[in-house]
């Protein structure tokens, strides 16, 4: 139903429009603040006209309907099986109303604190439906290989959008994570002291989290390590690769010492991972060691460890936490459970409790795990890889790229899979016969209205121009 009430003020053809559309991509020096300290007061005030080009209200309505459009069009590949589950139904409405937002004609004329209010809220609508798009497709009882590179792809341009909300809201509110000059040795040790935070407090003991040596390796032919990138983007990174070596670490040695926590008190294990942790760094110093080294055209980290990393940490999965309990439940059971209008009632306030809190936390999570920091890697030139051997341990290596004008990474070869090479972009019609197909597949099966044939039955003009290409080809 709310589907089809969208429909109705979204007109087919421009929809079909963005379906066709190729992104403007963006690199870095686009998000770089423009303002002058003279003129810091005039964005403490929200003057758009200071704001970085790429993230002005003109540019946002215009290039995120095409983004939005792009990950709709990634999940019409999908089975129409799978499009008809909950999760991708409630994914493609929440999209189609966020595109019917931005392309209103009143946004782009309200204030500018009522704009940045806006983006704000799509920024947690945005974080939500990734959310849901990897327990849709990344479940390990719903994944496949095309799941697998479809998140992939999604997660590219997700968080290409992502940049855009994040970094308006940045310079809306000056929290000072706009695109700067970063020392990286310093975002390391911040990155490092968070991941280990996390696993004290979820290990229940800080003194038994192993500690990550940061050295940083001299070169005499460059001793400058600052370099211009997006701060949490960067920590983010090097956070979940940190933890990722600590997670590992600690099932390693709770492994090898044979020990069952069941028949041995909690004090008595915590004093035996001690004796372990501090034998590990008499043999041969901390077994976690982090390098950070700069290059003329690049800045690299290597993460060196003890633990070796097993297949499932390096693949998509749903957003859990350490000990593997699934994150932000609210969220899914928000998308996956619709009762009836006679069962509605009020919730407690432990679920409204609860509800808020994954609000406020799925921001943080949809970016958890190791696909996801390689991802953010390398969105703006960057790589992430890693190296791991039964009795060698592993090293993760990230490099990324000095050159601030390096173009987003953004994955529009699978928009061409169609298209011949010497015309790459795609036709109005087989947009408007896509959409329509997709729009039949994920239509709300229990909608009788009216309106129903008429917006989800594909038109028969569509028929008539697959039959006359089908005659050209002959």
């Amino acid at each position: 139903m709310v589907q089809s009430h969208i429909m109705n003020i979204l007109p087919r053809r421009l929809l079909a429009s963005l379906w066709a559309s190729q992104e403007t991509r963006i690199s870095l020096s686009h998000l770089m603040p423009v303002a002058s300290h003279a003129s810091k007061n005039k964005l403490k005030h929200h003057d758009h006209q200071h704001y970085p080009a790429a993230v002005s209200s003109s540019f946002l309505c215009s290039e995120l309907p095409i983004r939005y459009t792009h990950i709709l069009r990634l999940l019409s590949t999908l089975h129409d099986d799978a499009l008809q589950t909950p999760l991708i139904r409630n994914v493609t409405q929440r999209y189609l109303i966020d595109i019917c937002s931005l392309l209103h004609p009143s946004l782009r004329q309200t204030s500018p604190r009522s704009f940045s209010h806006k983006i704000h809220k799509l920024r947690q609508r945005q974080a939500q439906s990734l959310i849901w798009l990897r327990y849709a497709l990344a479940s390990s009882s719903t994944a496949t290989s095309h799941s697998v590179m479809l998140m992939d792809h999604i997660n590219s341009i997700s968080l290409s959008i992502y940049c855009f909300l994040d970094q308006h809201v940045s310079c809306s509110n000056s929290t000072g994570n706009q695109v700067q000059t970063l020392c990286p040795v310093e975002i390391a040790h911040q990155a490092v002291a968070d991941a280990r935070k996390t696993c004290g407090d979820t290990f229940g003991d800080s003194s038994i989290v192993p500690p990550v040596s940061i050295q940083k390796q001299h070169s005499p032919s460059q001793q400058d390590l600052t370099f211009t990138h997006i701060p949490n983007i960067l920590h983010r990174v090097l956070y979940e690769s940190t933890l990722l070596a600590l997670s590992a670490h600690y099932t390693q040695v709770s492994t090898s010492s044979m020990i069952s926590t069941t028949s041995i008190s909690s004090s008595w294990l915590k004093r035996h991972y001690r004796r372990l942790f501090r034998s590990t760094q008499h043999d041969g110093g901390s077994p976690l060691q982090l390098d950070v080294f700069g290059g003329p055209t690049s800045i690299g980290y290597r993460l060196n460890s003890t633990a070796t990393l097993s297949h499932r940490d390096l693949h998509h999965d749903i957003p859990r936490d350490l000990l593997g309990v699934p994150l932000c439940p609210s969220i899914l059971r928000r998308a996956t459970h619709h009762p009836s209008p006679a069962s509605v009632s009020m919730p407690s306030q432990q679920q409204q409790q609860d509800e808020y809190q994954d609000q406020e936390q799925a921001e943080w999570n949809m970016w958890s795990g190791w696909r996801a920091a390689k991802t953010m890697a390398s969105h703006f030139g960057g790589n992430l890889d890693v190296v791991s051997a039964d009795g060698l341990g592993s090293t993760m290596y990230l490099a990324l790229d000095r050159d601030c004008h390096f173009l987003e990474r953004y994955p529009s070869a699978l928009f061409h899979r169609h298209s011949s090479s010497s015309h790459r972009r795609l036709s109005l019609q087989r947009a408007s016969s896509e959409l329509d197909a997709f729009l039949y597949a994920t239509a709300d099966p229990n909608d009788n209205s009216n309106n129903h044939a008429i917006h989800y039955t594909p038109a028969t003009h569509h028929h008539a121009v697959s039959l006359t290409a089908a005659v050209g080809h002959a």
